[in-house]
């Protein structure tokens, strides 16, 4: 499985830069994704996809242990939609 590590290597083999200064332009855009869905903005990086934010609403839920409800509270939730072109490439048209 790929991660961080893996990336930062890439980042550095292709551009030349020094792997310290890769994984601080990876820390740089996690950050500035987390700040802009913790804003409620939708971010699109064309070749990826679309990161957005949505709305789930305060319900009631059964507890499958004791059978009882439970209220869970409202929250946001982060929802990744794949552009075209991933989609493509994982799943190539035959």
């Amino acid at each position: 499985m790929a991660g961080k590590t893996e990336l930062v290597e890439r980042i550095s083999f292709e551009t030349g830069l020094p792997k310290a200064h890769a994984a601080r332009a990876i820390e740089v855009a996690i950050d500035a994704l987390m700040e802009w869905l913790r804003d409620g903005e939708r971010v699109t990086i064309p070749g990826l996809g679309s990161f957005y934010t949505s709305e789930r609403p305060a319900r009631e839920v059964r507890n499958p242990r004791t059978g009882g409800t439970v209220q869970v509270a409202a929250s946001r939730a982060v929802r990744f939609r794949p552009g075209k072109e991933l989609k493509g490439a994982v799943s190539p048209k035959k």
